[in-house]
Formats: C-alpha cells, structure tokens, sequence
C-alpha cells in the first residue's frame, strides 16, 4: 500500500503488516509524523500527527534574549 505524506507529498510504500493498522508512520524523507487507520488493505484515514512540544524554550525569550 501506498500513502503521500502530506507535508512533502513523498509516496511512503507500507508492507502488508499495515492493512489493518491505526497509529502513526514516519515519512522517510520530510520525517513528519503521519496518523493512519486503514482496514483491509484501504487508508481509511490520514492526518498529520501534532508536533511535539519543544523543551526547554520559555514564553517571550527569541535565542535567549528578552523579546522586545
């Protein structure tokens, strides 16, 4: 099976231990994280997966200094 990321439309080929999978598959390329279900061999649905938080920045700091 087949899927096009949707954040660089790269074509990322699945095995046959995905037709009945749901949770999340890595574009090779881009390297976003992708959210499937599909049954049967079918992609019944896709979205982009949420960006992890970013550790250790603060609110109103840009490179370590005070936004102005």
């Amino acid at each position: 099976m087949r899927i096009n990321c949707l954040s660089c439309g790269f074509k990322v080929e699945l095995d046959d231990v995905y037709d009945d999978f749901e949770g999340q598959v890595k574009c090779f390329v881009c390297g976003a994280m992708l959210e499937i279900l599909t049954d049967e061999g079918m992609l019944k649905k896709i979205k982009l997966a949420p960006a992890p938080p970013l550790t250790g920045a603060r609110p109103g700091r840009v490179g370590g200094m005070a936004a102005t």
